[in-house]
């Protein structure tokens, strides 16, 4: 019987690999792009905050003097704690992250620069550490005092922030003492709302803030005591949230 012929395999030609491989680098491209616009458009997150310093691409830390801080709403406690009591976490969250990318970013985002006000009373100061968002430096923790009323004193208000100083007189933590009195304003201090926090015990929610002033020079206590402030030489994003532990 006579031999079938063997089947021949039709062999590719040259514009198959070619195309092949064209199509295979225009995805590694859309792949590198799209990783690219995530490092750089998040550097809130620790690990692309990481690799953007590698490459030597991050930002100055933000300094400006109080001439040339930008413009941007002030809240005293009682707005604060109307905004931020009743906010979802999703919302808080969604918050912080942006915030925080504001602040790496050199406030690229004018819209989110919120300045707080008010007078506290110092509960615990601290000296910051390489797990903080920079060092040198300490922050101080205090309680917002609202006065009812007009007639009324002053009294505990369930808004408590953490001011972090950057500086390298860290000996000027020990001026700050608890029961002290810390009066913020948006001029000279310039202190900027870096993130949001709560704690629900007890029938009143109690909102925990952070800020960190933008304007650096000298800060006053009392008439004639002063340290400067200075800007961050590094900035750690993955640092802990709220600065002191809960009290």
């Amino acid at each position: 019987m006579p031999k079938e012929a063997p089947v021949r395999r039709k062999r590719r030609g040259h514009y198959y690999w070619w195309t092949l491989a064209n199509v295979l680098a225009a995805c590694a491209a859309i792949l590198s792009w799209v990783l690219c616009l995530h490092v750089f458009g998040h550097p809130e997150i620790p690990r692309n905050y990481d690799l953007i310093r590698k490459l030597g691409r991050t930002e100055p830390a933000v300094a400006f003097t109080l001439q040339q801080a930008p413009p941007g709403e002030a809240a005293d406690p009682r707005a604060l704690y109307r905004r931020y009591a009743e906010l979802g976490d999703a919302a808080t969250s969604r918050l912080n992250r942006a915030l925080m990318r504001n602040y790496l970013t050199g406030l690229e985002e004018p819209g989110l620069i919120q300045y707080v006000e008010g007078d506290f009373e110092i509960t615990m100061v601290r000296e910051l550490d390489a797990d903080d968002l920079f060092a040198p430096g300490f922050a101080v923790r205090a309680r917002a005092m609202v006065r009812p009323d007009e007639f009324s004193e002053a009294a505990p208000w369930p808004v408590t922030i953490d001011y972090l100083f950057p500086t390298r007189n860290t000996v000027a933590s020990g001026w700050f003492n608890p029961g002290d009195r810390l009066e913020v304003s948006k001029v000279p201090n310039c202190a900027m709302l870096l993130h949001v926090g709560r704690s629900e015990g007890g029938d009143t929610p109690l909102v925990r803030l952070v800020v960190v002033p933008i304007a650096v020079g000298e800060y006053r206590i009392g008439s004639d005591r002063s340290f400067t402030t200075i800007a961050p030489e590094v900035l750690n994003p993955a640092a802990r949230f709220p600065v002191f532990p809960e009290d």
